[in-house]
């Protein structure tokens, strides 16, 4: 099978050569695993040795430079300026003091004109035969609260839930339009859209189940339906422990979820195989907390197996850590040994 024939018979429990499998991590870990493995590129290093099945292409930013400040934080696109390591953290939030939806309204929020939504010839190439992950991450659920401020925002759920629909309706817009644009321009080329926003913490979602459904289900649906219709499989990323509203995103039309994070308090994955298996694809559960970032590769061998005959019982899975975005920390042996181990134990199952 090739890889876009092997991801998505696996999402939709079909029978398949292997399981599928999917990177994600830093450019320093990817060099690491480079330079681990002695491969000269990432895709020697990722496709040609450890077999990888996706391909990712984003619309591209096009517009005015960013603002960049003299002690190296800059201010993105939604006039929030950030600083740290990695994807940083927001260091303002300007609609802290928001008090009416006009205030919402007056906002600058980003334009999708300043995006590129056109996957070029050359991107098509180089994604021949995987499985072309697209359109936007659409994190609109962190946008909106860093815009307030997380717990300024919360408070607001209560206390002026109008200025928080806003801000959450004004978001969801610009990725929605951005979505259709790239639909629009790349007509059935997506093959699976891949979303992320973390609603969990390691205990529990960051809101009552009740507020998720009142102020973020129904965008959460229409991003779904909107992949629906285009052709596309849909996949939501979400850290944290998300078991409440597990029957929610099926409800919805959820094909995968990911990266379900098996350290959290209820997301122990023979539970959740058990009680949502047969209606939802999983991606993820391998521990990245513990096991890949201290284990033996032994053990990480170990942990792989058991995942893929847990989540992978009957091949609805696919093949990837409990977290979508390994850190340079991790060992590139642990990470090689995983995919490792997943091609060869899955293989013929």
């Amino acid at each position: 099978m090739i890889s876009k024939e092997r991801a998505l018979a696996a999402i939709k429990g079909k029978k398949t050569d292997r399981l599928p499998m999917w990177y994600g991590g830093a450019p320093e870990t990817t060099r690491n695993i480079m330079e681990f493995l002695g491969a000269k590129s990432e895709k020697e290093a990722m496709y040609d040795i450890l077999g990888m099945d996706f391909k990712t292409v984003r619309p591209k930013y096009i517009g005015l430079p960013f603002k960049k400040y003299e002690d190296g934080t800059m201010e993105n696109e939604w006039g929030i300026r950030r600083g740290g390591l990695h994807y940083g953290q927001a260091l303002n939030h300007p609609l802290e003091n928001a008090q009416t939806i006009q205030d919402v309204e007056k906002y600058k929020f980003p334009d999708p004109d300043d995006w590129d939504v056109v996957i070029t010839r050359e991107e098509l190439e180089d994604a021949r035969g995987y499985c072309l992950i697209g359109a936007t991450w659409a994190p609109f659920f962190h946008d909106s609260t860093e815009l307030m401020g997380m717990e300024q925002f919360f408070v607001n759920m209560y206390i002026n839930p109008g200025v928080v629909e806003a801000i959450i309706r004004k978001c969801f817009e610009f990725y929605y339009e951005l979505n259709r644009r790239t639909y629009e321009a790349n007509p059935g080329v997506i093959d699976f859209y891949f979303f992320g926003n973390d609603f969990g913490s390691m205990r529990a979602l960051l809101m009552s189940p009740d507020m998720w459904r009142k102020f973020y289900k129904p965008y959460v649906a229409k991003l779904i339906e909107q992949a629906h219709e285009n052709g596309a499989v849909a996949g939501l990323h979400s850290c944290g422990d998300i078991h409440e509203i597990f029957p929610d995103l099926i409800e919805i039309g959820l094909d995968v979820i990911n990266p379900i994070q098996v350290s959290c308090q209820h997301m122990d994955p023979v539970v959740l195989k058990r009680e949502y298996g047969k209606d939802i694809a999983f991606f993820g559960g391998i521990d990245e907390n513990e096991i890949l970032l201290n284990g033996t590769e032994a053990e990480v061998r170990a942990e792989t197996r058991r995942i893929i005959d847990i989540l992978g019982s009957d091949g609805r899975y696919i093949v990837a850590a409990s977290h979508d975005y390994l850190l340079p920390e991790v060992p590139a042996r642990n990470i090689v040994a995983m995919y490792d181990e997943a091609r060869k134990y899955s293989s013929g199952r």
